[in-house]
């Protein structure tokens, strides 16, 4: 049964063997799915199981099996990805599934939308628990390694990277949030130059300066 859920096998490396001492994961390096909707990313649902997970760059589609969440899933992934590191004989591939939906699932808006999309069927008392669900199961999982999986996080990556949003959003972190010393330079220099012209029209009348600098340009003009 296991072996049909995963949909991909494969003989055990000695990285595997070390991924087994691999500390616990907090979540996977991917943007959520509101983030990648509002970055233009969409989201379908496939038929078969995770080894029909795929992302297709010219429609900036990610295709993700269907999944039906009810009171007992939590229960049933947590032992299935705790068999599966214990007899799988290749990479963790349920538990590297996990660690994306953990990834993409981070509020209930996400939840929400993969259920109106058709790829989580949502038994559950709200979309909130489904969020809760699938972030709670980082808990338990490992670091793992599956390379079409990963391919498919990387794809993501990389259209999600090249959106004008996330581009704005990188370059304020960078030049401007990350440059907090520059700025705070440039408003002290600022400051002091409203301080002096505040101090020169103390002592001068600015608006009778100002006021006679046409007369002045008007004098030299008629010279000539």
């Amino acid at each position: 049964m296991l072996e049909n859920f995963r949909g991909e096998g494969g003989e055990k490396s000695s990285d595997d063997a070390s991924d087994s001492k691999a500390p616990l994961i907090e979540e996977i390096k991917i943007p959520s799915v509101t983030e990648m909707v509002k970055a233009g990313i969409l989201f379908s649902p496939v038929n078969g199981g995770i080894s029909e997970i795929s992302f297709n760059n010219k429609t900036s589609t990610l295709y993700l099996p269907v999944i039906n969440l009810d009171v007992n899933t939590e229960v049933f992934l947590r032992n299935l990805v705790a068999y599966e590191a214990c007899v799988a004989a290749g990479p963790l591939v349920l538990a590297r599934y996990t660690e994306l939906m953990n990834g993409i699932i981070d509020t209930e808006e996400d939840a929400k939308y993969l259920s109106e999309r058709g790829i989580v069927l949502n038994h559950l008392k709200s979309d909130k628990e489904v969020a809760d669900l699938w972030n709670g199961m980082s808990k338990s999982v490992k670091l793992t390694k599956v390379p079409k999986m990963d391919k498919v996080i990387e794809d993501v990556n990389k259209r999600y990277g090249k959106t004008w949003r996330v581009k704005l959003s990188k370059f304020m972190r960078t030049y401007v949030f990350g440059s907090w010393k520059i700025l705070t330079l440039l408003a002290a220099l600022f400051m002091l130059f409203l301080t002096f012209v505040q101090a020169f029209c103390s002592v001068y009348s600015c608006a009778r300066v100002f006021h006679q600098l046409p007369e002045i340009a008007g004098d030299e003009g008629a010279a000539q």
